[in-house]
């Protein structure tokens, strides 16, 4: 055989062995899209390795009155199809939840940002159901109060960049039912209705109780050159508020608040040194925690003794934990933002999202911007002992790139919900691996 002939047959065989592998990967694409499964037809070509299913568990698109969604659901490596770890709670945008046991299952409630319609999820079977039709559009920011019998919405006006904020009484919705069969809340103006309440207009910033039955809210007074920020608690009980703090600074932002304490955080800027303040509703004391840190930006845990805070540096950001009993602080390694983590009950730990690069820019300020998005993975923190551990990595069940905020944790801490700034899908992660069909 000359080299020519050589040189031809070699092309030919390569060639021939490129279109099995193109035609492998456009079969098991297809497959694993259309939630199938289905055996390579070419693994057998191959002489490593025998061939693989492809098997993807989609439990499909309900009819869109009762789900409005589909979900994606993503099974771990060996786990069968009973064992779904990662899943979309909600694909269309989602603007808060809450989550409860109801007969001792894990649910989600959660608000839909373009209808403002109510939804619940019982994660055991991933069925959503509508409970009610609010009718307020554009929602922006939802928080449930009251054991989730109340929530409050943060919602644009038509025609207007306005924020109004809105009270939705949810006590009368009765879970488990259709949305026929629960009340219709219409709130085109700020006239009062039957089973909701305008707060007071211009509301910056607010912060649900740690025990859900009361609210935290910032709003300004005054003009340009002589304004005043005023701190008022909203009684979702009793549905009322009164007026408990005053001050001539105005950027201040409420991260914690349980019943009698208020934490404020000056609003977080990479150039512009932070502050956090405790602040007594019932003297009226206000006493600096930390501070004159660059870019600051905080989250307390649940009792209010350990502070998780983030400081800006030239490459993004550091993370630390202060706590307030001895005031010590200690450092980690990793880079994240508070916003992006949630605290367990026994408040010694806590989950974060954990990006896994910081793009190029001025953080916090490029994120709250949205100039850059990160791609997160989970990792646990002890904040007693230090020790941190990686609980999962997204990157290695979906092809979506998740920016997570809202981390929310389930009452018995089996799931871990949260919302992706791309899109604001709502997203839930099994903590305790699944269940065994």
């Amino acid at each position: 055989m000359t080299k020519k002939q050589l040189y031809i047959t070699v092309g030919i065989i390569a060639v021939v062995a490129l279109g099995f592998l193109l035609a492998s990967y456009l079969i098991s694409r297809r497959a694993a899209e259309s939630g199938v499964e289905t055996t390579n037809p070419f693994a057998n070509f191959f002489p490593f390795g025998k061939s693989e299913k492809i098997k993807t568990t989609d439990l499909g698109n309900t009819d869109n009155e009762t789900a409005g969604e589909g979900t994606e659901n993503i099974n771990t490596e060996g786990g069968g199809g009973g064992f779904l770890v990662l899943r979309t709670v909600s694909q269309k945008p989602v603007a808060g939840l809450f989550s409860y046991i109801r007969s001792g299952k894990t649910y989600v409630e959660y608000i839909e940002k373009e209808t403002g319609n109510v939804y619940e999820m019982k994660m055991e079977d991933m069925r959503p159901s509508r409970l009610s039709n609010s009718l307020i559009t554009r929602v922006s920011e939802a928080y449930f109060g009251n054991d989730g019998g109340m929530v409050v919405l943060r919602y644009l006006k038509p025609k207007s960049d306005a924020i109004t904020t809105f009270i939705l009484d949810l006590s009368k919705i009765t879970r488990g039912t259709l949305p026929e069969d629960n009340a219709t809340t219409t709130a085109s103006d700020n006239s009062p209705l039957p089973n909701g309440k305008f707060l007071a207009s211009g509301i910056r910033d607010v912060k649900v109780s740690e025990d859900t039955k009361g609210l935290f809210y910032l709003t300004r007074t005054g003009d340009f050159t002589d304004r005043l920020s005023v701190g008022s608690v909203f009684d979702f009980q009793k549905n009322t508020s009164s007026d408990v703090f005053l001050s001539p600074f105005s950027e201040w932002l409420p991260v914690y608040f349980d019943g009698h304490t208020a934490i404020l955080q000056t609003k977080a800027s990479r150039n512009v040194p932070g502050f956090l303040y405790s602040f007594n509703i019932k003297t009226g004391d206000l006493q600096k925690i930390i501070g004159d840190i660059s870019g600051l930006t905080a989250l307390p845990s649940h009792d209010n003794q350990k502070i998780v805070y983030s400081e800006s540096t030239r490459n993004g950001v550091t993370l630390h934990i202060y706590d307030r009993k001895d005031s010590s602080t200690k450092d980690f390694f990793l880079q994240t933002l508070p916003e992006k983590c949630v605290w367990k009950k026994d408040n010694a730990s806590l989950y974060c999202a954990v990006p896994s690069s910081f793009p190029s820019g001025e953080y916090p300020d490029s994120w709250y911007q949205g100039i850059s998005s990160f791609s997160d993975n989970i990792w646990e923190i002890n904040a007693i002992t230090g020790k941190t551990t990686s609980v999962f990595v997204p990157g290695s069940l979906t092809m979506k790139l998740l920016d997570m905020t809202n981390l929310t944790l389930s009452p018995s801490e089996d799931f871990l919900f949260f919302i992706n700034k791309r899109d604001s899908s709502l997203w839930a992660f099994d903590l305790a691996g699944g269940w065994e069909e």
